[in-house]
């Protein structure tokens, strides 16, 4: 169990907060939870990110199972709304101490709080070579590309369910007072006695902090906590990144499998990039003469076309099918995708 002392100096400074970067983090964390209801869709186009931009650093911190992500990456809300580059400036100008402290927690853990280490992955280690300050620089840069690629496109969609969310939640203040809207935040957060109490299989207690920052997540159904437990270099108020409330639309609906068939849809999917018929078959290990049935479906409703290049047909979506998988994608809905 953790525990969070909320006294008046925290009661008097807990405020809500809208993170480009709190946001990115927690599509990036959708590598690593692949159970995530509704996930499928932005995984696979989180994936795409990193492998197409050579994305090392973020590939090998969120591709692993540890317990601990380094916080910097998370950087302090210093407004109601920070803009992105003013975040990533925030990561590339990282003090030393305070990143080589997360590290030393990434690799050895905090016993304490139950909090396990693990090896840092190699990548990481060539690039710590060359000092932090230069492994600070090449996070935000990668950062600023996964961005560039997969969440600014949805970000306006996206800011609008995280402000409609805060809405809510000043209204439960006003009803059933700070204590009230806290409890409301996630099934793990329980208030008792002046003190948050955070169902976990960590340990630890946080107190003298001078405040809470409260940042609503679209990308996940668990609570995500940035805290410092034990002491550090540059102390910073705890974050709670908690699921936001589903915003209109992002209801249940059909997914593109219940409407094409599961075959179908996985191929239409695959087909973002042009493919052969045998390219498909190795990858979905599937005869040729049925990708060859389900692709002359796919053709005829307008799903996909093909082209001739030398020997070769190729086929790839059409505006029609991406806007399919797209719908169902931003309604929260999980896509389908090859690996899964």
């Amino acid at each position: 169990m953790l525990y969070l002392d909320m006294d008046r100096a925290v009661l008097a400074n807990t405020r809500f907060a809208i993170s480009p970067l709190t946001t990115a983090l927690g599509a990036l964390c959708l590598l690593r939870d692949t159970a995530q209801p509704g996930g499928g869709g932005w995984r696979y186009r989180v994936q795409d990110a990193v492998r197409d931009r050579k994305l090392a650093l973020l590939g090998s911190l969120f591709s692993g199972s540890w317990d601990y992500v380094p916080d910097f990456l998370t950087p302090q809300p210093q407004a109601p709304e920070t803009a992105l580059h003013e975040e990533l400036h925030t990561v590339a100008t990282t003090g030393s101490a305070r990143l080589r402290w997360e590290l030393e927690i990434m690799a050895h853990g905090v016993g304490e709080e139950r909090l396990a280490g693990r090896t840092i992955p190699g990548v990481l280690r060539d690039a710590l070579e060359r000092g932090e300050r230069d492994f600070a620089e090449r996070m935000a840069v990668e950062l600023h590309q996964l961005w560039e690629s997969s969440i600014a496109p949805q970000w306006t969609d996206l800011r609008t369910r995280m402000e409609s969310d805060i809405t809510h939640r000043a209204q439960t203040i006003t009803r059933h007072g700070l204590s009230g809207m806290l409890a409301t935040l996630h099934p793990r957060v329980l208030w008792s006695d002046d003190q948050l109490s955070l169902v976990s299989r960590l340990q630890g207690r946080i107190s003298g902090s001078t405040g809470l920052v409260l940042i609503p997540s679209v990308f996940t159904t668990d609570l995500r906590m940035v805290i410092d437990s034990v002491p550090a270099p540059a102390t910073r108020q705890p974050i709670f990144a908690y699921p936001a409330r589903p915003g209109p639309g992002t209801g249940p609906r059909p997914t593109v499998d219940a409407l094409l068939g599961v075959t179908r849809a996985r191929l239409l999917s695959d087909l973002h990039t042009a493919r052969t018929t045998a390219e498909l078959s190795e990858r979905h290990f599937l005869a040729t003469s049925t990708v060859s049935y389900h692709l002359g479906i796919l053709h005829r409703t307008g799903l996909i076309a093909r082209t001739r290049t030398g020997p070769h047909v190729l086929y790839e979506q059409t505006s029609r099918g991406t806007d399919l998988l797209g719908h169902h994608d931003r309604t929260g809905v999980q896509a389908v995708h090859p690996d899964q």
